[in-house]
């Protein structure tokens, strides 16, 4: 679900979970939403008597399909643990970062990561086609090397090559963005990448790409002579 606000409707709501739950029911909110807002979440459910874990996750749709994704989970160690016997299926990392909201934000730190890795990676791929070396070889020219990374290797071929088949979304990365720079005001974090990146992604969103996978980042670095 996309907003602390659909979750809180989902749960709460008329007809949401909470209204036909059993005292000592476990929810697990594996959305990527405010860390405060998670933790309201997670004392309004224990008011009603009911277990909260928030467990985000990270991997994407390659991991998600052969059941490796990566989880972060925040909440009671037990309810955690309760929460792994059913998600063990689907993930091959499990870490209980700490109580309500410490999952959702260690996913704003990996968002943070990814969306500056994608970024970074874009740009390289713009200097390798425009200084005329072989891209498609870099992926196997860096393996194992300190500036390897799973974006990288899965990435750098498709902005080469403009392949923007949707595993996720230009837009959504915004609003993950949008969440950590509210963060880091809160916290008094200075984040000056972060901060260009995010703004990357909103002209993106604003040029019409924000339904596009971040493959579409290539976009930014495209000349006009490459006639698309």
């Amino acid at each position: 679900l996309n907003s602390a606000a659909i979750v809180r409707r989902a749960v709460f709501g008329d007809a949401g979970v909470a209204a036909g739950a059993r005292p000592g029911t476990l929810i697990i909110d594996m959305s990527s939403i405010d860390p405060d807002a998670t933790r309201q979440l997670a004392a309004d459910a224990s008011d009603k008597g009911l277990r909260w874990v928030d467990s985000p996750l990270s991997g994407g749709a390659p991991k998600a399909l052969i059941g490796e994704l990566t989880l972060m989970a925040g909440g009671e160690a037990q309810d955690v643990a309760d929460a792994h016997a059913v998600l063990r299926d689907v993930a091959s990392n499990y870490t209980h970062m700490g109580p309500a909201g410490a999952g959702q934000t260690t996913k704003l730190i990996n968002q943070v990561l990814c969306a500056l890795n994608f970024m970074a990676v874009a740009e390289a791929t713009r200097l390798a086609l425009d200084a005329g070396v072989d891209v498609l070889k870099i992926p196997q020219a860096l393996k194992g090397g300190r500036a390897d990374s799973a974006i990288l290797q899965e990435y750098l071929p498709r902005f080469a090559t403009r392949d923007y088949r949707r595993t996720g979304r230009i837009d959504n990365m915004v609003k993950d963005l949008n969440a950590a720079q509210d963060l880091a005001r809160r916290t008094h974090t200075a984040m000056p990448l972060t901060a260009v990146c995010a703004e990357v992604h909103r002209l993106l969103t604003a040029a019409g790409l924000g339904g596009e996978d971040q493959a579409a980042l290539m976009e930014f670095f495209q000349r006009k002579e490459d006639g698309k």
